[in-house]
């Protein structure tokens, strides 16, 4: 149900506007008589204001139609497009809701105008969508000139592959949006103060640090006025997004990234062992792949209690050439995934992955699987297994 209409002879309506942006009151539109002669900006059937419970206004048609954009749209949904209109706003730009491009490419929840004319979308996915959906939208958005970030409460598939943000979801359908979920990112670097240090250290320690949460309101704020930008890794697997940062930090961080880590080559297994037919774990000579299977089971043991066990039959995507180790699941007979032993670099899917801990035996090998792994990627190095 949409929170916008057509009026005859004003023009559009917003519902989330004190003057419904024409200059007229609510009840010059709800429960009027004779009935107010609204139509959906989409469909162009006939529609009728509403409230819900708690006060919200919005637009219904009079009957159900299955081809519009808006017909099935939830009460989390239209709350979510007022508070990013209404934070917008509250940034000092224009926001319309609910736009369609006049070639009907693309229909925005929030369509944005920046007072020197830069237009985004802000787009809220409260339901399920597909990685090519979401990237196809975004395209379309992209060849209007239009910037776009999406807003959602899931843990998307698609969040690391175009702009966006994942929420915090309100208690209530009803309740107010505000929180964004691990969102903004900082960059710092400090002394290294590691004794001993490992030969592998330089003299500062420089990375990203662990995403933070920010009000929704602040968030769009900063997004907006161009304070926080998407924060962009080239890896192997194409464009990848790891959250939001500011401009500042972006440059520091560049200027810290050496040519070795930002053209870190993939570790090649020893040339007189290397078998194009044997998953890449074997790769390396027998002692040093028992060195580190037993090494990764006392390390799953340490951190979870429970003893481990090889799974070398297993087959699926996520190993990509790895050795996995299953535990036991406390207080049942199921087993789930513990751990992966050094999957092959070049085929690691870290989407498909998750947060399972990845377990290496060099800091070579670390750097390769680090230079396409996102921010959720646990890789555990076993130093001094491999020689």
């Amino acid at each position: 149900m949409p929170l916008t209409t057509y009026l005859a002879g004003h023009g559009p309506l917003d519902a989330t506007l004190d003057d419904l942006g024409r200059a007229l009151t609510w009840d010059a539109v709800y429960r009027a008589r004779p009935r107010a002669a609204l139509t959906c900006t989409d469909c162009g059937q006939s529609m009728h204001a509403k409230m819900s419970g708690r006060g919200g206004r919005f637009f219904a048609h009079h009957r159900r139609s299955p081809h519009c954009a808006s017909g099935g749209e939830t009460a989390e949904h239209r709350n979510l497009k007022r508070e990013l209109a209404r934070a917008a706003r509250e940034a000092g730009h224009h926001a319309e809701l609910e736009v369609t491009a006049g070639h009907r490419g693309w229909r925005a929840d929030v369509l944005v105008t920046a007072p020197e004319g830069r237009r985004t979308a802000l787009e809220a996915q409260i339901s399920s969508a597909s990685l090519d959906d979401v990237l196809e939208r975004t395209r379309c958005y992209r060849d209007d000139g239009i910037d776009v970030v999406w807003f959602t409460p899931h843990a998307a598939r698609w969040l690391t592959h175009v702009p966006s943000a994942r929420l915090h979801r309100p208690a209530t359908p009803q309740s107010p949006w505000q929180r964004t979920h691990e969102t903004a990112r900082q960059f710092s670097a400090d002394p290294c103060e590691c004794d001993p240090s490992p030969p592998w250290h330089g003299p500062v320690h420089a990375g990203w640090d662990r995403p933070t949460d920010m009000p929704l309101t602040d968030f769009v704020t900063a997004l907006l006025h161009g304070r926080l930008i998407p924060l962009e890794n080239t890896t192997a697997l194409g464009l990848r997004y790891d959250g939001w940062a500011t401009p500042e930090d972006i440059e520091t961080a560049s200027a810290y990234a050496t040519p070795h880590a930002a053209s870190a080559p993939l570790p090649t297994a020893p040339a007189h062992t290397r078998d194009p037919s044997l998953p890449w774990y074997q790769q390396w000579p027998p002692e040093d792949q028992r060195r580190l299977l037993e090494a990764a089971k006392a390390w799953v043991r340490q951190t979870t209690g429970k003893p481990a066990m090889a799974r070398p039959r297993w087959t699926a995507d996520w190993l990509a050439g790895g050795l996995a180790l299953s535990r036991h699941v406390e207080g049942t007979w199921s087993i789930t995934r513990a751990a992966l032993i050094r999957p092959d670099p070049a085929r690691i899917d870290w989407e498909l992955l998750g947060d399972i801990p990845v377990i290496v035996g060099s800091q070579e090998e670390r750097e390769a699987l680090k230079a396409t792994a996102g921010p959720w990627a646990r890789i555990i190095t076993l130093a001094g297994t491999s020689r």
